[in-house]
């Protein structure tokens, strides 16, 4: 029997999910969880109750790598890689838009589009931008990179995730161009499904190997360097 764990935590939206062989996918989500109270282990426990599963009966753990917030990723890294350590999983690490793909368009949606930019961090003039394209075996990213957003257009027929923080003048190109632009979301469900692809994919990774992407240097880092003199 195969059965995994996955977290998604790099956004406001966050989501875990369990699930074994056989049986749906168990997911508890959460918009924008409170800072105040833990709720990754809660979440955690609820998922592998509702899945049926217990942490001796895992194949593997999964976990939404990013680039998103720098103490979003780094709690539910270290979460995934405490509970791999002790059980002697491997571990999946699953690209934010990878997440965002499968959590915005479910394996269940009809009118799939076959290509799909997801861009993320944006700030100034750079974005992290992901291309994403499916075919008969699932989604894949094809590749990911801190970009000049001005000098970018994605290709008419594909369809471009982007938030509230998307520029004006890249939204009106895109309307231009006959692209469309969806606000994508991430759940629990979604990075489990994205998990479930790179696992039958064979990428997994050790827990120590395991670490969050930032498009930039979190701003923590910089502060920390400028302090110490590192």
């Amino acid at each position: 029997m195969t059965a995994g764990l996955a977290i998604t935590g790099s956004q406001r939206s966050v989501g875990v999910a369990a699930w074994r062989e056989g049986s749906p996918v168990f997911a508890v989500d959460h918009d924008d969880p409170s800072r105040e109270r833990d709720w990754l282990w809660p979440s955690i426990d609820e998922a592998c109750r509702g899945a049926g599963v217990v942490p001796a009966e895992l194949t593997w753990v999964a976990v939404d790598v990013g680039p998103g917030g720098f103490s979003g990723l780094r709690t539910t890294i270290a979460a995934v890689q405490s509970i791999a350590t002790v059980h002697g999983l491997p571990c999946l690490a699953v690209p934010s838009a990878l997440v965002a793909v499968h959590s915005t368009w479910p394996a269940a949606s009809t009118d799939l589009p076959t290509e799909a930019h997801a861009v993320l961090a944006v700030k100034g003039a750079t974005a992290w931008i992901a291309t994403l394209t499916r075919d008969e075996r699932g989604w894949c990213q094809r590749a990911a990179s801190l970009i000049g957003w001005e000098s970018w257009l994605p290709r008419p027929g594909s369809v471009v995730l982007a938030d509230a923080h998307f520029p004006a003048v890249l939204r009106q190109s895109c309307d231009a161009g006959g692209v469309s632009m969806v606000e994508p979301i991430w759940t629990g469900a979604g990075v489990m499904l994205a998990a479930q692809g790179l696992w039958d994919k064979g990428h997994r990774v050790p827990p120590a190997a395991l670490g969050p992407e930032y498009a930039r240097e979190p701003e923590a880092v910089t502060l920390w360097r400028q302090r110490h003199g590192g």
